[in-house]
């Protein structure tokens, strides 16, 4: 039993040491644990906050008036847009739950979003705004009479072109250019080996005493 305490209590040290010595190392250096609980927890964090947020947005979207037609249009050209769409999503909500009223909010709401984010330069954003005007030109399409259907859907596309300079302003279509630099490496070092070897010295002739009875070429 004292065994068993000692460990559980070692075990508690080392995890209060692996926070307290966490503000001061790296995050690469944090301990796995603690990086797991910070990433579970930041994941929590993020779903309530989008829960929260979309509650609110769904309060918002409530609150936008239908129908909305309280903007002059003398040239009938938002009628020729708002009214399809209007009309597509009150076919294609009967066998849902949310409401036609609802779903046109939330479309007025997720365009408004859209082009301010994408103003702002948001990627979210700027994807967020493709597909909503992607969906505004279908909509419009299908919710037009034959007769008037393609103008009607090329009335919806340029009205989201010209919106698109605001919420794609920055965006360059030009190649961008490349410059390829080849740098080529220095030749790799030579390293030669030199063994110098002394020059051994000749030791001097020993010259013997002169005898007389050896002949002179042996003197």
């Amino acid at each position: 039993m004292k065994t068993s305490t000692l460990a559980v209590l070692g075990w508690l040290r080392d995890r209060a040491e692996d926070i307290s010595s966490a503000s001061t190392l790296s995050w690469s250096h944090t301990a796995l644990w603690l990086k797991a609980a910070a990433i579970t927890g930041g994941l929590a964090t993020a779903a309530l906050l989008l829960g929260w947020v979309g509650g609110l947005g769904l309060q918002a979207a409530h609150a936008l008036p239908w129908p909305t037609q309280k903007v002059s249009d003398p040239t009938g050209l938002l009628a020729t847009i708002d009214q399809p769409v209007r009309h597509y999503l009150t076919t294609h909500t009967t066998q849902l739950p949310v409401t036609a009223t609802t779903a046109y909010a939330l479309w007025q709401a997720t365009g408004a979003l859209a082009l301010v984010l994408g103003f702002c330069r948001s990627s979210g954003g700027r994807i967020l705004w493709f597909l909503w005007g992607a969906f505004t030109v279908v909509a419009v399409w299908a919710g037009t009479t034959a007769p008037g259907r393609e103008v009607a859907a090329a009335i919806a596309a340029l009205g989201w072109a010209a919106l698109s300079l605001l919420a794609l302003r920055g965006i360059s279509l030009s190649p961008t250019a490349l410059i390829n630099v080849h740098v080529q490496a220095p030749p790799a070092p030579q390293i030669y080996a030199t063994i110098h070897v002394p020059r051994q010295s000749t030791a001097p002739p020993v010259l013997k005493p002169f005898d007389s009875q050896q002949p002179p070429s042996l003197n």
